[in-house]
């Protein structure tokens, strides 16, 4: 597993690839920036170091380090996980090893957020991602894609491609029951910015009376207009997995409420996954497959964040009726069970890696 953007204790690349291929009797070596898991398990860690370098030049100095490491562990499979580390994975394939590409982004659609790029360039940046991607798809021996619309992508470019969604482990949450207690407080998980809702979560729970608690990492910009804002916000930082897990199982409604950039329309957002998985009721934003999602599982409401009103009344909703947000967080956790939790996923993942076995057996 390479990577020189992720750290090594990554969640979909650590705790439910490695980890899942470790236990179908593999051996995992997870090439990745510090910090590593407390618990390394089977997997060995070798961690890239890189000296303070300019943005512009950080990926080409960090990836010639990760293909170094990645190198002298003499795999018979490298699965990279950045669009930066595309031509040093070329470079891999001389080296007679499988080669996989997981794309865990619609890359081109998602320069179109980020801030650091000129906006004028953008529209030029995309398309060359696009380029590159499209070249360098069939050369790879698979693509593993994490949503059905970029797996469709790929699948256009002649590429050979396994969906692995990014669905969630469910034995790291507490199964809920119609008597769980649960804090009057909102929260949200994940990379805390302004385009994934920020502005609109704190307002809105600021208008209702709620509290909210927000986790995971934050912007500059962002940290320093929640420390401006004079609401009742707990802002919890980057925590560990089981931290997650016991910040939600004593949580009450779960906030998804990502803004429609080109990147999120078609996106899985783990988070609200993660919410149900729990036994959280979910409050959306209006993107196609959030809706679709939420819309299916019966676990919650989907609004537009145009209707300020509706997202209102249905925070005052599920704060003011606990029993109906228990009964929906009950649904959500139902449709976790059958359908969006790794032990589905994983199967895909590891038949890719039978097959690959198989061939290599037959050489």
């Amino acid at each position: 597993m390479l990577s020189s953007v992720h750290s090594a204790d990554d969640i979909r690349i650590v705790e439910k690839e490695a980890r899942s291929l470790s236990e179908a009797g593999h051996d995992v070596t997870v090439v990745a920036r510090s910090p590593r898991p407390s618990d390394p398990g089977r997997i060995e860690f070798k961690l890239i170091e890189v000296p303070p370098v300019p943005r512009w030049k950080r990926p080409w100095v960090a990836g010639r380090a990760a293909l170094a490491l990645a190198r002298a562990t003499g795999a018979d499979v490298v699965q990279f996980h950045d669009p930066e580390l595309i031509p040093f994975a070329l470079l891999l394939k001389s080296r007679r090893c499988k080669v996989i590409y997981d794309v865990h982004e619609d890359v081109p659609a998602d320069i179109y957020s980020k801030r650091w790029i000129w906006s004028w360039m953008r529209p030029a940046v995309a398309r060359t991602m696009e380029v590159v991607e499209r070249s360098a798809a069939r050369r790879f021996d698979a693509i593993v894609a994490a949503t059905p619309a970029i797996a469709d992508r790929f699948r256009a470019y002649g590429a050979a491609v396994t969906l692995v969604r990014n669905t969630v482990r469910l034995d790291e949450f507490i199964e809920p029951t119609p008597t769980t207690e649960r804090r009057r407080q909102a929260v949200y998980v994940g990379r805390t910015s302004f385009d994934r809702g920020l502005v609109e979560m704190v307002e809105a729970c600021a208008a209702v009376g709620l509290p909210l608690v927000l986790a995971g990492t934050i912007g500059r910009e962002e940290q320093v207009w929640l420390e401006k804002s004079s609401t009742d916000v707990s802002y919890k930082g980057r925590l560990g997995r089981g931290e997650i897990a016991a910040l939600l199982n004593r949580s009450l409604i779960g906030l998804n409420l990502l803004l429609p950039e080109p990147n999120y329309l078609l996106s899985l957002p783990t988070k609200l996954f993660e919410y149900m998985a729990a036994g959280l009721p979910v409050i959306s934003s209006d993107l196609p497959k959030s809706k679709e999602i939420v819309e299916a599982a019966g676990c919650g409401f989907v609004v537009s964040l145009n209707d300020r009103a509706a997202l209102l009344n249905s925070l005052s909703m599920l704060a003011d009726n606990p029993e109906r947000a228990i009964r929906l967080g009950l649904a959500g956790r139902a449709a976790v069970a059958r359908n969006f939790n790794w032990r589905h996923d994983s199967v895909e993942l590891n038949e890719l890696y039978r097959r690959f076995a198989s061939l290599g057996a037959a050489a």
